[in-house]
C-alpha cells in the first residue's frame, strides 16, 4: 500500500542537497501505486510532481505545496537484444544489467547520474550516446486520465535534452524498453571502466550538484551569424563542426570559473557545474545561475537555457 507522508524535506532526495519540504511526499515503485498517489493529489486539489533521483533539479527554498512523487526503485532485466527498466532505476545500475546481459550500445549511460524514467524524458546523453538512440517503447501513464498506454520512439519528438513528455507532464513514463545489440561482455566492461574514468577526470563525481547546470547551446542557424561569432571569437573554432558549442567552455571563457554566491560555487574542473559546498540555499543558486547567463549573454552574444527543472519556484 503506498504510504503518504507529509512535511518531508526534498534536500535529503536531491543529489544536490538543497530545498525545502514537500506538503506531501509518496514513493512509488510501479503505474499502480503512482495512480495512487496521483488520484490522492486530486483528492486534496493541490499539484504534483515527479521526480526520480533529483540529479538534474532545483527545488525552492520554500519546497513544494502538493504531492512529491518519487519514482523509486524497481526492476530492470535482459530480453534478448533488448534491456527492459522501470522508471525508478539508477542509469548505472541499468547499465551494468546490460553489461551482464552480454548486451552493447548502453555503456554511455554509466556516465548519467539519474533515472531511466527521467533519462528518456530528458532525453540524456553522454559520451557520444542519446537515449533516442535506444529507446524502442515505453509504458505511459497518463495522470489526466488516469491510465496507462504504450508508447512508440516514432512518437517521442525527440530532440537535444528534449522530448514529448517535456511538452506533455502530464504523461509520466513507468519503464522503458531499450533496443540493443549483442556484444562481448569483456569488450562491454573495458568501455565502461573507460567512460567511467574519463568522466571521473572531467567532471566533479561525488561532490553536490545537479550535473550540468546549462544546455550547450546551438550554433546560429544563419550561416553569416555564425561566421561572424567565429571572427569575433576565434577560440570558438575547434567547435565549428559540433551542433553545439560547449556550455561550460563560454561559461569558462567568461571568467565565471571559482565564482561564487553564498555557498554554491563554479566548479574549477567543469564550468557547467555548480557546486554546493555546504549550507547553499536555492537562492544561491539563481543568482549564480544568473550571473553567469549575463556575462556569458556580454561576451558572446549567446543565451545560455538551463537544463535543469524548477520546483517549486
Amino acid at each position: 500500500m503506498l504510504e503518504i507522508k507529509e512535511n518531508i524535506p526534498l534536500a535529503p532526495y536531491t543529489i544536490y542537497k538543497i530545498g525545502g519540504p514537500a506538503r506531501f511526499f509518496a514513493e512509488a515503485k510501479n503505474a499502480m501505486e503512482l495512480e495512487s498517489a496521483v488520484r490522492y493529489a486530486r483528492e486534496k486539489s493541490v499539484p504534483f510532481f515527479i521526480m526520480g533521483a533529483g540529479s538534474n533539479m532545483l527545488v525552492s527554498d520554500r519546497g513544494f505545496d502538493g504531492v512529491a512523487i518519487r519514482m523509486a526503485g524497481g526492476g530492470v532485466r535482459g530480453e534478448g537484444e533488448r534491456l527492459i527498466a522501470d522508471a525508478g532505476v539508477m542509469m548505472a545500475r541499468a547499465v551494468m544489467e546490460a553489461a551482464r546481459a552480454g548486451l552493447a550500445g548502453f555503456e554511455w549511460g554509466v556516465g548519467v547520474p539519474g533515472t531511466v524514467g527521467g533519462s528518456v524524458r530528458g532525453n540524456a546523453g553522454c559520451f557520444g550516446g542519446e537515449m533516442k538512440n535506444i529507446f524502442e517503447s515505453g509504458e505511459i501513464f497518463d495522470t489526466k486520465k488516469v491510465s496507462s498506454f504504450k508508447f512508440q520512439a516514432a512518437d517521442c519528438g525527440f530532440a537535444y535534452r528534449d522530448s514529448i513528455f517535456k511538452q506533455h507532464p502530464e504523461w509520466v513514463i513507468v519503464s522503458a524498453t531499450l533496443r540493443l545489440k549483442k556484444g562481448d561482455q569483456a569488450a562491454i566492461q573495458n568501455e565502461i571502466r573507460r567512460i567511467t574514468a574519463e568522466r571521473n577526470a572531467k567532471q566533479d563525481i561525488g561532490t553536490k550538484s545537479c550535473g550540468c547546470i546549462f544546455k550547450n547551446p546551438a550554433w546560429p542557424e544563419s550561416a553569416k551569424e555564425k561566421e561572424e561569432l567565429l571572427r569575433e571569437h576565434p577560440e570558438l573554432a575547434p567547435f565549428s563542426e559540433r551542433a553545439h558549442i560547449p556550455g561550460s567552455f563560454l561559461i569558462d571563457r567568461a571568467g565565471m570559473k571559482g565564482q561564487c554566491v553564498g555557498c554554491v560555487c563554479v566548479s574549477g574542473t567543469h564550468a557547467n557545474f555548480f557546486i554546493n559546498e555546504g549550507g547553499a540555499t536555492a537562492a544561491d543558486v539563481c543568482s549564480l545561475i544568473a550571473r553567469a547567463k549575463e556575462k556569458v549573454a556580454k561576451l558572446f552574444g549567446v543565451t545560455l537555457q538551463e537544463e535543469i527543472q524548477y520546483i517549486g519556484f
